[in-house]
């Protein structure tokens, strides 16, 4: 019955007063139509669903704001809300928008990535903090590098962040640090991913990322054939350099003897032969300053405690003619604690694949 009367009567009415230009006709209009639609929602025909889209989308712009942001918050959790005209919400000034950018079941993968690409920092924040963000959208949040959306998009699990954008937050976090944390605080950050990080972050940072996202040897042939581009994969399957932990302390002890002779190139080559890596790795790992990647390296060669602190201490003497605060080799010596060797093989494995795919 309801619908027989606004389809009949209801209509006329209606089209009349879209016809008058006179502001207080249109605000008539618009109240009353925007009645009819939240009144009785599931009650309405196609018909006049779509009369009333035509009606409230050429009308909100000439309604005042406060009426606007009335109407986004009603409309941002209707199912069947029309479209066009939460479109226009949506792109509307932020505190009209927000309603609508936050909850609209409406809006669709492209009506967010437009809002995104054409409005303010704070249209984009929003929709970071919608329940459900979409690879796509999540995408065109992470474009434009704003550490103010980032952090939203990072701390919403509800956001479904594709390996490809962790990748270029993890790029953006070198310069960024302040990305950094909520960045490791996500369990679907890729492993390998975050051990990219550890390069460049700090020492409370490189504990956390051990910690969070240790290696374990059972998982290592999954992770590198995720790090690696498809054709890399059998490479990366293939038995590692090395010798896989079988080490005599006569080689451990040779390598330090290099150390201490400051015979640094012949030291990264014998590192990359024990532990299994490429001597650019190697090199890297040599030439950080921090000492975690020693401690590890140590780890994965089977050098013990005191092995390792005389190969710190000895390269730290090399790089600045003294040596440093006690709280240094303190810092780096829990790290070659925290690691079982096993872990610490799988990590250099991770670090060597990342260099191979860097130099490919």
């Amino acid at each position: 019955m309801f619908e027989d009367d606004v389809n009949s009567g209801e209509l006329l009415n209606l089209q009349a007063l879209a016809e008058n230009r006179q502001s207080f006709a249109r605000g008539a209009l618009f109240d009353r139509v925007s009645g009819l639609l939240f009144e009785s929602e599931g009650e309405l025909s196609g018909e006049v669903r779509t009369l009333i889209d035509q009606i409230l989308t050429g009308l909100i712009n000439h309604v005042e704001a406060d009426v606007r942001k009335k109407v986004s918050v009603r409309l941002s959790t209707l199912k069947s809300a029309p479209h066009d005209l939460t479109k226009l919400l949506a792109n509307d000034e932020i505190e009209i928008a927000k309603p609508v950018l936050h909850h609209s079941p409406v809006l669709t993968d492209q009506d967010l990535i437009e809002v995104i690409e054409t409005k303010t920092v704070d249209h984009r924040e929003a929709i970071a903090k919608r329940s459900n963000v979409s690879p796509d959208v999540c995408a065109a949040l992470a474009s434009a590098k704003e550490p103010k959306v980032v952090h939203t998009m990072l701390a919403n699990m509800g956001a479904a962040i594709p390996r490809e954008v962790f990748g270029d937050l993890v790029a953006l976090s070198e310069a960024v640090e302040s990305v950094q944390i909520p960045l490791v605080a996500r369990k679907d950050l890729p492993k390998d991913l975050a051990h990219r990080m550890f390069w460049f972050a700090t020492a409370a940072m490189r504990r956390t990322i051990l910690e969070r996202f240790a290696v374990d040897p059972k998982e290592l042939d999954a992770v590198l054939a995720e790090m690696l581009a498809e054709h890399d994969e059998e490479q990366a399957k293939k038995p590692r350099r090395g010798k896989t932990g079988h080490w005599t302390m006569g080689e451990v002890n040779a390598l330090i003897a290099k150390a201490k002779a400051g015979e640094i190139s012949g030291f990264i080559m014998t590192l990359a032969e024990l532990v299994g890596v490429e001597m650019a790795v190697a090199a890297k790992i040599v030439a950080d300053t921090g000492g975690e990647p020693l401690a590890i390296a140590c780890r994965a060669l089977g050098a013990d405690r005191s092995q390792f602190t005389t190969l710190f201490l000895q390269l730290d003497y090399k790089r600045f003619g003294k040596a440093r605060p006690a709280s240094h080799l303190e810092h780096a010596s829990k790290i070659y604690d925290l690691m079982p060797s096993e872990k610490a093989m799988a990590q250099v494995a991770v670090w060597n694949a990342q260099g191979v795919r860097a130099a490919a």
